[in-house]
């Protein structure tokens, strides 16, 4: 009976896992992140699907001189569909810098959509500080369903 205690007790505390990284990522992003309603861009295409951008900074950057700053930024992006039941998801975007500008692209399939976003590789305050840092802008199409993101790079 103690052996069988003793493997239950053994067997249970392996089945226990520490937060995943993608756990924590998650809530960093909750908790520090700055939320940018895509649906609210573009009022003249219809939306088939609610995407929300999660901008979180990155604390450790060494780009500004003689003081600390945010130098880039890492996203996340949120899908869901309008259904009664409707599926959602989250992606880790490739993205890192600051996003200038999300613009989305006049597409007719159901549950699918795609947003052209321009970023630049540093924030706007670090480029000001830093006059060195790259001012290089890169343009990336993202093809999104609840099942999926594809980050389609146009200019990088």
């Amino acid at each position: 009976m103690k052996f069988i205690i003793l493997f239950l007790i053994f067997f249970l505390s392996a089945c226990t896992t520490s937060p995943s990284n993608d756990s924590y990522h998650l809530k960093e992003a909750m908790a520090y992140g700055t939320l940018i309603e895509l649906n609210d861009r573009n009022n003249d295409i219809e939306k088939n699907l609610l995407v929300r951008l999660y901008q979180v900074p990155i604390n450790n950057g060494d780009c500004f001189i003689e003081t600390h700053g945010v130098c880039k930024y890492q996203y996340y992006i949120s899908v869901s569909t309008f259904d009664e039941y409707p599926e959602v998801n989250v992606f880790k975007l490739g993205v890192y810098g600051e996003i200038i500008s999300a613009k989305w692209m006049n597409v007719k399939e159901y549950d699918y959509a795609e947003i052209e976003i321009v970023y630049s590789q540093f924030t706007k305050e670090a480029i000001q500080n830093n006059k060195a840092l790259s001012t290089t802008k890169f343009r990336t199409l993202l093809k999104i369903s609840p099942e999926n993101i594809i980050e389609q790079c146009k200019t990088c």
